[in-house]
């Protein structure tokens, strides 16, 4: 088995295989002190992730259960982020990703969830970056599926 692991798979001019950020899964909460985003769109660290469900970004478990009274798994485990940037990012994703990823469609605050090379993802932007998580146990093909999109669009 290909070890799902940023040193494991080398990264290109466009593709970055992240290194393990905290990640939580956040449904139900209860409190009003917490601002989220509608249905595919991302406020700061908190992502939106389905109906009444989110991810939280670099937050830990335990203080965001206290702090909304909602249902808080870990999932930094679980999950393999991806950064795709440069000149050619959207042209190597408009190969893999049935969205339309333009500024004008798919803004700075924009989250979508969708599959990219017949693979399940969450995709969103920070800054120049669009970021694609996946299960870790896909994430070698999916990282396979990234750099051949990439080698297509560098042949021309």
């Amino acid at each position: 088995m290909l070890d799902a692991s940023p040193l494991a798979l080398a990264p290109t001019s466009a593709i970055t295989p992240l290194p393990p950020r905290r990640i939580c899964s956040l449904a139900s909460p209860t409190s009003a002190g917490l601002v989220l985003p509608k249905a595919g769109l991302r406020a700061g660290n908190i992502i939106w992730n389905g109906p009444n469900s989110w991810l939280v970004l670099d937050e830990d478990a335990l203080t965001l259960a206290a702090r909304t009274g909602g249902a808080v798994v870990e999932q930094s485990d679980g999950l393999f982020l991806f950064a795709i940037s440069g000149p050619h990012a959207r042209e190597i994703l408009k190969r893999l990703v049935p969205i339309d990823l333009r500024e004008t469609s798919f803004g700075p605050d924009a989250a979508a969830i969708t599959h990219a090379a017949h693979i399940g993802v969450r995709i969103w932007r920070e800054e120049q970056k669009i970021i694609l998580a996946c299960f870790r146990s896909f994430a070698a093909s999916l990282h396979h599926a990234l750099v051949e999109a990439e080698d297509s669009v560098n042949r021309g």
